[in-house]
């Protein structure tokens, strides 16, 4: 039994010593998961003009672009319940958060923002249907609900030195364009105006002659009939 517990001894001894070596902790096994932050962690790209990730990107009106969310365990031990959350701004805050906390905790966890310029006239607007959650290998894993900007998705858990990605889209929209209205023009008033008789004193005087010179002719005629 002695002997047993030498050999058993030395064997341990040997074996941490070996982890040793290599930059190896002998509670591997047992360590917590950690997701891993940095510049990587969040990223977007437009997509509409096939643009590349980075930490911003540019977008006008009815453009869409793409968020990505990069959930990298760099420690063995695994996480659980990971749940992944975004925001989107509106207007000229176009600076998105996005957060990814397992059921292990915040410390266990990451977080990273990005910026989308050129939204200030309108909104980014979060396209249903597209949080997808992918493998290392870029391969669809599930589609993910559509709550990933207001109550966020759990992605289920994530096993040691395993990286997934969670993708969604959204669309810069742009109030229409207001075209001014045309002023109602309406056609001036037309007034007719109904000329009156001149009924002036000359007016009288050239009816009264005229009255005059008719009678004349009619006493001729019949003083004339008369003498006939």
């Amino acid at each position: 039994m002695k002997i047993q517990s030498k050999l058993a001894a030395l064997t341990t001894g040997f074996t941490v010593l070996a982890m040793a070596v290599f930059g190896l902790s002998p509670v591997f096994a047992d360590s917590p998961g950690q997701l891993l932050s940095g510049s990587n962690f969040y990223v977007v790209k437009n997509i509409t003009q096939s643009g590349s990730y980075g930490a911003s990107a540019s977008a006008a009106c009815n453009e869409e672009v793409q968020y990505s969310i990069d959930l990298h365990n760099g420690a063995f031990g695994g996480l659980t319940s990971l749940v992944v959350n975004a925001t989107l701004p509106s207007g000229a805050a176009s600076t998105s958060t996005a957060t990814a906390t397992p059921a292990e905790g915040a410390s266990a966890g990451a977080s990273g923002s990005v910026t989308v310029n050129g939204v200030s006239n309108g909104n980014l607007v979060y396209e249903n249907g597209t949080t997808t959650l992918y493998n290392g290998s870029g391969a669809v894993i599930r589609t993910l609900p559509d709550t990933i900007t207001t109550s966020g998705v759990n992605v289920g858990n994530l096993a040691g030195s395993t990286v997934e990605f969670v993708n969604f889209k959204a669309k810069v929209s742009c109030p229409a364009p207001v075209t001014p209205a045309k002023p109602i023009v309406t056609p001036a008033a037309v007034t007719k105006s109904t000329a009156l008789p001149n009924t002036g004193p000359g007016d009288v005087a050239e009816l009264f002659v005229g009255a005059s010179g008719l009678g004349a002719v009619g006493h001729y005629v019949v003083n004339r009939r008369r003498r006939n």
